[in-house]
């Protein structure tokens, strides 16, 4: 693992020595502190429990002969456990579930059907944030493929993020992911962010030459000085891309998600390189194993 991260490290140094002049013309995009890359870690465990749970809560309803949701669906987290729903919105903007399905947070693969009238409350806000954002995310990449994945913030605000997908299980999309943010009424736009302007189709087959599994990637960010909590789950979700290094252009730091959640930072300078822990803790590079 050590030889292979150095060789990514060496990689991304060439291609932003080739990048330099672009790099000088663009303004300065900051580097991640501590906190955001701690908040990125947090953010893509998230996306990542969420996917799982939605993914359990559709393969339990399609064993039981419900008719396939497509793309509508959402599953969101409460403190007694993950709500997974299927329904639609009607025309004032009510969400009218039609299936229902519980899970308990700490084990998602434990999802049961749940009776309508059990659910807690009305998830219309997160119905509605949920159907602009796809529609929106439509919009942008002309696919129609996709998840999203609703965060609850601590404010009260409903964030979701757009995920690609495929139809394919040996195939997954990389990239052309969005982020929204609404306030509690699931109408009110706060944010829309692009976090990749591409879609990347990914073979996940041994290739036929050589018979080697996909060995990872390394890519630049234009817009952003450091990985996205995106990425890092796909990555997770995803294990056998392997790792996964990010950076930018203008900065001589490489980012490398591994599928446990680790981000180790390699620079050019021993003393800075550092990796954060999947539970959240910053060790010295040397110290990872």
């Amino acid at each position: 693992m050590r030889a292979a991260l150095v060789m990514t490290f060496a990689v991304l140094f060439m291609g932003c020595g080739a990048h330099a002049g672009r790099a000088q013309m663009q303004n300065a995009v900051p580097l991640p502190d501590d906190a955001e890359l701690i908040r990125v870690q947090s953010r893509a465990m998230s996306i990542y429990d969420t996917v799982r749970a939605a993914s359990f809560a559709t393969e339990q309803m399609r064993l039981q002969g419900g008719a396939d949701p497509g793309a509508w669906f959402l599953t969101v987290p409460l403190e007694d456990g993950w709500y997974s729903l299927f329904g639609e919105l009607d025309r004032a903007g009510t969400f009218i579930p039609a299936q229902a399905f519980k899970a308990p947070l700490e084990d998602a693969e434990q999802v049961e059907p749940l009776s309508l009238d059990a659910l807690p409350r009305d998830f219309s806000p997160e119905a509605r944030a949920v159907q602009a954002s796809m529609t929106a995310s439509v919009e942008v990449f002309q696919r129609a493929t996709i998840s999203p994945v609703v965060v609850l913030e601590d404010d009260g605000d409903i964030t979701v993020y757009v995920l690609q997908g495929s139809v394919d299980v040996t195939r997954f999309a990389l990239g052309g992911d969005m982020r929204f943010r609404y306030g509690p009424d699931g109408l009110t736009l706060r944010e829309a962010v692009k976090l990749h302007s591409n879609v990347f189709d990914i073979d996940t087959r041994p290739d036929q030459k050589t018979g080697e599994l996909h060995a990872g990637s390394v890519h630049e960010h234009l817009l952003f000085g450091g990985p996205l909590e995106t990425e890092l789950a796909m990555v997770m979700l995803y294990p056998e891309l392997g790792v996964v290094a990010v950076g930018h252009p203008s900065h001589p730091v490489v980012y490398v998600l591994a599928p446990n959640g680790t981000i180790r930072v390699l620079t050019q300078a021993p003393a800075q390189r550092r990796v954060l822990q999947p539970d959240g803790t910053f060790a010295p590079i040397d110290s990872d194993t």
